[in-house]
């Protein structure tokens, strides 16, 4: 078996593994190695953002994330922003009017590229197509195995992500080294992702998107509520704001309420419902929501308000507009689970706060590091997700360096 020895080794060449590599090389004239299970580095980067990479948002602050809170305790106090970053690496950024930074090209190939670009520049070794299948800890550092490699560093970052869209080769492997070096992991679960419903109350809909008001409403109490449009798949109801709130839906009973509408209150909607009932009155019922919704949201209304398709639109009574109005302001649908972790952004849960130190070093384990998805720390949509990954590696990469000087 080839034997290699390094001072840092990073577990992981994701988003945070590459910064973490990056940032220990900036910091140390040690040998710094990141280790990637797939055949490329950085493979999940290219499909965040629908392909032009969210890197980050202007309102960073713990209420746009899940998990553990006081996180940011745990970040190098000196920390650059994403922009600032980058911005090191040549990558000029821009942003949206809703916060959200990109890179200036649009293509998140141009982060990816900036990150290769860097991290081969500071002399970063990168092993591919490796899958760390056990760690120990010796006096000295640590033996990393894989297949036919094995890796001794003084100091171990472990990036590995975790178990959220197993595509990008992250099926959990780092929770498991995680274990064998004494620490815990919480309960894991997916996290921006869809919300399965009962498949009937949906099929009408597949297929559709709808701007719509969506709260989450957990045994009885609404527990948040997002705007933003909303999607419905194949027995399960997607959107960003459907995300947002997954990590949430994932105690409890949940009920998942759409306001479609939510541009009108009820007196609004029950005039224009009404006046259209007078100039359709000899249509087909369906027809009475024309101008408001898609055919098939109308049809799907008219069902759940036990509204005959047959009748025509005159013989709709003012009680029905009213069950009417009151159904599409509060459209409810039950939720009866979480998605599976293909359809998964980001892991719910991981390695507990309590069992790391300051600068993401472990509190169990002399030595060990950690960044990203690993921990329990889950970020809304908008660019939080990566934002943490950068400052986290960028925290674990440095702090690890410094231990060596």
């Amino acid at each position: 078996m080839k034997r290699e020895n390094f001072d840092i080794a990073v577990i992981g060449a994701g988003a945070s593994g590459l910064m973490a590599a990056l940032t220990a090389k900036q910091h140390t004239n040690g040998s710094v190695i990141a280790i990637e299970r797939l055949s490329r580095v950085g493979k999940k980067i290219l499909s965040t953002g629908n392909g032009r990479c969210n890197l980050s948002n202007i309102s960073v602050n713990e209420n746009f994330y899940g998990g553990e809170k006081n996180f940011l305790n745990f970040l190098d106090k000196n920390i650059f922003s994403a922009v600032e970053l980058f911005s090191t690496m040549s990558l000029a950024c821009k942003t949206d009017s809703e916060g959200r930074i990109y890179p200036y090209s649009n293509q998140a190939s141009s982060v990816l590229d900036a990150l290769r670009f860097a991290v081969s520049n500071a002399g970063v070794e990168l092993l591919c197509d490796t899958l760390i299948k056990d760690i120990k800890k010796t006096k000295s550092g640590f033996i990393l195995a894989a297949d036919d490699t094995e890796i001794f560093a003084k100091r171990v970052i472990i990036a590995c992500g975790g178990k959220a869209a197993p595509s990008m080769g992250t099926d959990g492997i780092g929770y498991e080294l995680a274990k064998a070096l004494g620490h815990s992991v919480t309960r894991l679960y997916p996290c921006l992702a869809p919300l399965r419903t009962d498949v009937n109350s949906v099929k009408a809909l597949k297929g559709l998107r709808i701007y719509a008001r969506a709260s989450l409403i957990q045994n009885g109490e609404i527990k948040d509520s997002q705007t933003g449009d909303v999607q419905f798949t194949d027995g399960a109801i997607s959107g960003i704001c459907i995300f947002n709130m997954s990590d949430m839906a994932s105690l409890g009973k949940n009920e998942i309420s759409l306001d479609i509408a939510p541009d009108y209150d009820k007196k609004q909607l029950f005039d224009m419902i009404y006046n259209a009932r007078a100039l359709r009155e000899n249509l087909e019922a369906v027809e009475l929501l024309t101008g408001l919704f898609h055919k098939r949201f109308s049809q799907s209304i008219l069902k759940a308000c036990n509204i005959s398709p047959g009748i025509i639109c005159g013989e709709i009574s003012d009680k029905d507009i009213s069950v009417i109005c009151k159904k599409i302001k509060d459209w409810r649908f039950n939720v009866t689970g979480l998605s599976d972790w293909s359809l998964a952004q980001v892991t719910g849960g991981g390695i507990p706060l309590c069992e790391i130190k300051d600068g993401l070093q472990s509190a169990i384990c002399d030595g060990l590091y950690f960044c990203g998805e690993i921990l329990n720390i889950q970020g809304k949509c908008g660019g939080y997700n990566l934002d943490w990954a950068w400052k986290s590696g960028y925290t674990a990469g440095k702090n690890a360096a410094q231990s060596l000087n």
